[in-house]
Parts: C-alpha cells; structure tokens; sequence
C-alpha cells in the first residue's frame, strides 16, 4: 500500500495550532514513555544543513527530514522536507506529509504552551521580530488566545513584512498592526505584554532595558548554542521555560549564551 501524502495545505488543515498545543500540552504534563529519542543529527550541505529527527516514544515510528537554508534572501522557503510515519507493526510508510508546514505549526504550539504558563491572561500588545511562516504563524495563534489589540511588526525586508501585515490585517480586522524598522521598535517594546523573535538573527535583536519587567519573551529563531535573539540580560532576570532541558542546552543559543556569559547558572528542573 502506497503511503498516503499530504502536501503542504493539506498539513496545516491536518489540525490547528491551538489544538497541537492542546495535544503537547497533554504529552509534556504526562512525560515520556519509555526511552527517550535519539538526539536529531546535523549534517552540514554547502549550501545549508540536513536535519534528521527520529522519534519511537509513542510506539509510531516517525522521521523528520528538513534542509535548511544558508541563505535567507532566498525567494523560496529556506526550510524544505518531509515527515515519514510508520506502521508500528509492519515498518511501512503510512503517510508522508509536509516537513515546513509541520514545522511551522509545531515550533508555534510549543510557544503557545509556553505562554500559557507564562504570559498574563490579559496581554493585549504584541511584538514580533521577523516576516516569515514563523511569524505569520505566531500572530494568528496568539491573537486566537489572546486579547491582542496591538501588533507591531518588525523587520529588516520590509516588502517582504508588509505583505505579511496586509494578510495579516484582512484575517484580524480588529487588531491594529504596526510596521516599524530595528532602530524604531524601542517604544513598541516598551508597552509589549508579548514579544516573539522568529529570525535568522545570531544576536540579540534588542536592549533588555527596552522591555517591561513583566513581559513573555519567545525566541524560535535559532536552534545554534552560539546565536541568539533575546538579549541575555533579559535572559538572566527571567523564568525560562524550555521543552527539553538537555536539548536547551545543547541547541537553545537564547540560554546558553547567558549561561556562558556568566550571567545565569544551569537551568534546573523546575524552569523545564
């Protein structure tokens, strides 16, 4: 039997954010059975890197195979693949879906796990770093769960961003949005319950002194030890919330450049 494949739509229609956050939500509050995955392996291409992620915990075999891109000027997604699962019993491939799309819908229901243990019910000013499907995903999921009145958006391609705000505009006709460049977004930051970076950035996209004390701060961007979005600073001050703590610390650039900074000791059970 030929595996069933889903394309790109048809993954993001597979199920929404809000209820692949409710399913992990489940999944990280009951814990994993058995073994834990193997650790996903990085093999470097010229142009990018291939990503292999095996999973076995749920008895499903599955793998995720992405190529990334070097290049993020690139007209094309920089992030390409596919998603096998497996018959648990036979080993076949069942289904074969969309690697981007997945990962989109996947990186954006952990934030929102996150934020729903962080952030305050009544956040209602929302700032985001970037112009990708990272992006698009977050404002949409957040304002879904949020009473979000003001979102502004920053970016360093802004053709690029102000296609995303105009779609954006027309799906949330109630939410004001806010097109701003790096060296104008301090006074946005200032009043922002929530700020989301979704960049290639390998530095910290702004000053810790330019966010409120109270602020949820997510950072999907990087999956390097040595770059970052968050200023570590802010880092420092703050509760870290991480899926994976052993994962965090091999891969999560936003924590290990403020532990290696000095500016924070290991992260411990309870910050997980």
């Amino acid at each position: 039997m030929s595996p069933r494949i889903l394309d790109e739509q048809q993954t993001y229609a597979a199920a929404t954010v809000s209820q692949c956050a409710d399913a992990l939500e489940e999944a990280l509050r009951a814990g994993l059975p058995g073994e834990p995955d193997p650790a996903r392996i990085f093999v470097d291409l010229p142009p990018g890197e291939l990503l292999l992620m095996p999973s076995r915990v749920t008895g499903t075999p599955t793998v995720k195979l992405v190529t990334i891109h070097h290049d993020a000027d690139r007209p094309d997604p920089r992030i390409k693949g596919v998603h096998v699962v497996f018959d648990p019993v036979s080993l076949a491939p069942t289904v074969v879906m969309d690697a981007a799309a997945l990962t989109v819908t996947r990186t954006t229901a952990v934030s929102i796990v996150a934020l729903r243990a962080i952030a305050k019910p009544d956040c209602d000013s929302l700032v985001v770093f970037g112009a990708g499907p990272q992006a698009r995903a977050h404002i949409d999921a957040i304002i879904a769960e949020w009473p979000i009145r003001n979102v502004t958006v920053v970016a360093r391609r802004p053709e690029r961003a102000a296609d995303m705000v105009a779609d954006a505009t027309i799906r949330n006709p109630d939410v004001e949005f806010t097109l701003v460049s790096s060296t104008e977004a301090a006074p946005a930051l200032r009043e922002a319950r929530i700020i989301v970076c979704a960049t290639t950035a390998t530095s910290a996209l702004f000053d810790a002194g330019d966010t409120r004390d109270d602020v949820a701060a997510v950072a999907v961007g990087t999956h390097s030890a040595t770059c970052c979005e968050l200023p570590s600073e802010l880092v420092a001050r703050s509760f870290v919330v991480v899926e994976e703590r052993e994962s965090a610390l091999c891969e999560a650039g936003d924590v290990v450049c403020a532990i290696t900074a000095g500016l924070m000791g290991q992260i411990g059970r309870a910050h997980v």
